[in-house]
């Protein structure tokens, strides 16, 4: 059985101080892209399957590999600022006229100096390599650094909802598929039952009237109707376990099993003390907040860093050539220049540092709120799935007796010990049971898989 120990909560109310040593280690690196499993053609599916499909197919993934890819983009950009830039330009001047200046020759005439021709040729080579910004330029690299693996986190984030999705839907076809088949045997069961009293209403038999084969009757159409609703919930979990998976309408997706797994029947103890500080490994929410504080950190630093004196060497070539001038034929020079950027004044400047330090504690406040609401999380999943193994337990006993209930009522029956009415009171509550146990089994099953969720663990394979 799996419980919670009083020894537990003194070690959850310290695990977010705890997380201030973990969260550095982040979860496990898995690769963002995944390889495409590969299937044989006639294969039927079972859980693991549709989480490998869906892990591959799905386009809440994708949207979200694409834009840690574009992360990275961003980082190469950074990461260009310490690379000298090259840059050609070429510039085709034309006149409708010649330009002119005045020139006064020894003071003696002013002559009009054709300066151009009809047109220009320029060429011009540029060259800039930034030598320093006062530290501007490393911190611009950490925050982009730490913005892709944000990026990165939230693709496994975004995955453990996915397959929390698909294996929810899956077992969602498997309960419909199970209540469908019960309801079958019920049905079939009452109208053998009906039958049965027909023939000995028929034989003027005191054991069945028509009333007990009315009752018969109007149980029978109830679970018909049942059974519609049922099927129809199943094809809409179908549908949405094909959408999560990330397949077409037009693909087949058999499946190994529509039965709900059976469970261990040895189970074991649950320590949500432990359940917490490996959630506050594995989970990407907390690395992203964590990360997303310490870019506020470095937005403060670049804050700090305007006003620092900026470095650079620029340097360019231009060569002008033009037709017809008497002064300039061809000109062609090299300029060097060193640059130096020194803020003086700027009157925003320490307005955009209050900002940063404003926004920096606001972050380190909401990562403790993150941390809290995980926490929390965390330690209510658990105790529903304590509590959905201890009714699935009183469930699988319950539907134990209800099957014991229902052949004790058909043995008493043929020994006339008692009314027919009593036989079809013990189907339903034998089809009840079976229901109730089916769906103790499903929640079970539900409450394991989103506390493999808010764990973020990934380390076994997902089926049960």
């Amino acid at each position: 059985m799996r419980y919670v120990k009083p020894s537990s909560w003194p070690v959850i109310l310290l695990a977010p101080l705890l997380w201030s040593g973990c969260a550095a280690d982040g979860p496990r690196i898995k690769r963002v892209f995944p390889p495409a499993p590969t299937f044989p053609q006639d294969h039927r599916y079972t859980l693991d399957d549709l989480v490998q499909l869906a892990i591959h197919n799905n386009s809440s993934l994708d949207v979200a590999r694409w834009e840690a890819e574009a992360a990275q983009g961003l980082v190469d950009q950074v990461k260009a600022l310490w690379l000298p830039t090259l840059r050609y330009n070429f510039a085709a001047l034309f006149y409708d006229n010649d330009k002119n200046y005045e020139a006064n020759v020894f003071d003696l005439a002013t002559l009009n100096v054709p300066i151009t021709g009809p047109f220009n040729l320029t060429n011009a080579f540029s060259f800039t390599q930034i030598l320093g910004t006062g530290g501007k330029r490393t911190s611009g690299l950490k925050q982009a650094k730490m913005f892709a693996r944000i990026k990165e986190l939230d693709v496994f984030r975004i995955e453990d909802q996915v397959v929390f999705d698909v294996a929810n839907f899956y077992h969602l076809v498997c309960l419909t598929n199970e209540i469908d088949t019960i309801l079958d045997d019920a049905t079939r069961r009452l109208r053998v039952f009906r039958q049965v009293a027909e023939e000995l209403n028929g034989r003027g038999s005191l054991r069945a009237g028509n009333v007990d084969a009315m009752q018969a009757d109007y149980f029978v159409m109830q679970l018909e109707q049942l059974r519609v609703a049922v099927r129809a919930g199943r094809h809409q979990a179908y549908q949405a376990l094909r959408t999560f998976v990330g397949v077409s309408r037009n693909t087949p997706l058999p499946l190994a099993s529509a039965s709900l797994p059976a469970v261990a029947t040895d189970f074991q103890q649950l320590d949500i003390a432990s359940q917490i500080i490996r959630g506050f490994q594995r989970r990407p929410e907390n690395n992203q907040v964590n990360l997303f504080t310490k870019i506020r950190e470095q937005q403060v630093e670049f804050a700090k860093a305007e006003w620092r004196p900026n470095f650079a060497i620029i340097g360019t070539y231009a060569d002008i050539r033009g037709p017809n001038n008497t002064i300039i034929d061809q000109v062609d020079g090299l300029l060097a220049s060193f640059l130096i950027d020194l803020p003086l004044y700027n009157p925003a400047r320490r307005g955009r540092l209050r900002e940063a330090l404003g926004m920096e504690h606001a972050s380190k406040a909401f990562q403790k709120q993150v941390e809290e609401l995980i926490t929390l999380e965390i330690e209510v999943t658990a105790v529903d799935a304590h509590s959905a193994t201890t009714n699935l337990i009183k469930a699988d006993r319950a539907q134990h007796v209800a099957a014991r209930h229902y052949q004790a009522t058909r043995q008493a029956y043929s020994r006339e010990l008692i009314a027919a009415s009593n036989v079809v009171t013990a189907i339903a509550l034998d089809m009840l049971a079976k229901i109730q146990h089916q769906q103790a089994l499903f929640n079970h099953h539900t409450a394991m898989a989103k506390l493999r969720r808010v764990t973020a663990d990934r380390d076994a394979e997902f089926g049960y």
